[in-house]
């Protein structure tokens, strides 16, 4: 029997998530009708979206406070096409902040509309009163890591999928190769105030290597982001790099760099399953870092330093994310390339704790069932 699913996702790492997703369920159940809000990998699964998700890809309290009225509106936009498409699954990845305001406006319209999360809100980490509200229009919430659980029991039904990022029929994993690596993968994000803040310091760092290194920057990004940074580069008089926007190109460039310096986030686990070292970097602007650090209750931020309970990669936070800082610790992973092969071998333990091989058959039952 055909489904109608209507999928949202508010950034770049749901979109690709989303897509893996689409295309598992398509292999089920080909005759499954989808609508979307999404962005360039949903698109190229042949779903229609009814906007593209870099118009509402904005981050942190200042930023969306400037853009309410705007979100506002594409959010009474989806709500009102949601209620015409009339779906039996509405299924949303992350962005909870733009994802939990439609779903609990579609659960007052329409309550049998069946809704499911993937993604949970990181109660462990800040605010974790959420969890006793949310099953009031999350029908059915899907884990990322196994720990989570404990957190919702008794509050929300949900189960423990994994990522998929690391589904068998995506990942595999391989044994460390080391060579001669020639490449330098910097990730300043998808979103334009992430790369205002971060190619700056990428580009002040880049400079401070070009003194005495001789290293090819790469830059993954997504296609209508990838002129804003080659602009950038351009205009500071960088010329030794590569901008990526094709996933083949961006695996074989981190796989094949010393290192990676990247924006905390989702981007980090591609780069984990690419067995590169890496340094993770987090700065916003400094009203929304006030706002946020006092209910942070996490004493690291990147996923695998908590499952670790200890800093296996490198984090540099707010005033220490600076390009003299990411040069420093740089120079040791240069230095001592066997820095890096420990970090893998670590950081590779607590990857194991994440990863279920059939991830994606996971989540597509819990959509579909």
């Amino acid at each position: 029997m055909s489904k109608k699913i209507f999928i949202i996702t508010g950034e770049s790492s749901g979109d690709k998530i989303a897509s893996l997703v689409i295309n598992k369920i398509n292999r089920i159940n080909s005759e499954t009708e989808f609508l979307a809000v999404g962005g360039e990998y949903i698109k190229s699964t042949g779903v229609n979206c009814i906007f593209d998700i870099k118009e509402i890809a904005f981050m942190g309290f200042v930023d969306v406070i400037r853009n309410l009225f705007s979100i506002k509106r594409k959010i009474n936009l989806t709500v009102k096409k949601i209620i015409e498409f009339n779906p039996d699954v509405v299924f949303t990845v992350d962005s909870p902040d733009f994802c939990f305001r439609i779903l609990k406006k579609i659960k007052r319209i329409n309550n049998k509309i069946k809704t499911v999360h993937l993604v949970a809100p990181q109660v462990w980490a800040w605010r974790e009163s959420r969890k006793k509200i949310i099953n009031k229009f999350i029908d059915h919430l899907l884990l990322l890591f196994s720990f989570e659980s404990k957190y919702f029991d008794g509050f929300i039904k949900n189960t423990f999928v994994g990522h998929p990022f690391f589904d068998s029929s995506v990942f595999q994993i391989k044994k460390l190769e080391v060579n001669n690596k020639k490449y330098f993968t910097l990730c300043p994000g998808s979103r334009n105030s992430e790369i205002k803040t971060f190619i700056p310091i990428f580009i002040e760092f880049i400079k401070k290597n070009n003194i005495d290194s001789n290293f090819t920057f790469h830059i993954p990004s997504i296609d209508n982001k990838k002129q804003l940074i080659n602009n950038l580069l351009l205009e500071s008089g960088i010329h030794n790099y590569v901008i990526t926007t094709k996933e083949e190109d961006k695996n074989f460039y981190i796989k094949n760099s010393i290192l990676a310096v990247s924006k905390s986030g989702t981007i980090t686990l591609d780069i984990c399953k690419n067995q590169c070292p890496l340094i993770v970097i987090y700065k916003t602007s400094l009203i929304n870092y006030l706002l946020i650090k006092p209910f942070v209750k996490t004493k690291f931020g990147n996923i695998l330093n908590i499952i670790a309970n200890k800093e296996i990669i490198p984090e540099l936070i707010q005033n220490h994310c600076t390009a003299n800082n990411i040069y420093k610790i740089a120079k040791e992973f240069i230095n001592d390339e066997n820095l890096g092969n420990i970090q893998v071998i670590n950081y590779m333990r607590s990857l194991k704790e994440i990863i279920v091989e059939n991830s994606l058959d996971k989540i597509s039952h819990c959509i579909l069932e």
